[in-house]
């Protein structure tokens, strides 16, 4: 039974020794995959890091001009809001004299029309 017993453990430790190779095999193409994969990333991590960098550019000169934009349109209101009170205070200031020289004209032509109206008569 003693020799069953050893040959199993040599049997065994062959097998665990086997396994030992085979992971030293596999472990090696692993690390070369990786050193493949690492060298074909990074031109692209660098292509990306450059697109990154272009979108960072686009993003800030969109903001800038959104900037500008906001800017004008703000402009745009003053001046508006401007025109507006000009034409409040216009026609504040016209509005009664003119209404007062209207009703003037009316009486002054009502009168004359009426003068007229009474030398007709005679």
């Amino acid at each position: 039974m003693d020799t069953v017993l050893q040959l199993s453990q040599v049997v065994a430790l062959l097998c665990v020794s086997a396994l030992c190779v085979y992971l030293i095999v596999v472990l090696a193409h692993v690390k070369r995959d990786l050193s493949e994969i690492s060298q074909r990333s990074k031109p692209v991590l660098e292509n990306l890091a450059h697109i990154t960098e272009r979108l960072k550019s686009a993003a800030e000169k969109i903001d800038n001009q959104a900037d500008i934009m906001k800017s004008s349109l703000n402009s745009l209101k003053s001046v508006a809001d401007d025109v507006l009170l000009f034409e409040r205070r216009i026609q504040e200031n016209l509005e009664e004299p003119i209404l007062q020289l209207s009703s003037m004209i009316g009486a002054i032509v009502t009168s004359i029309g009426a003068f007229f109206e009474r030398f007709r008569s005679r």
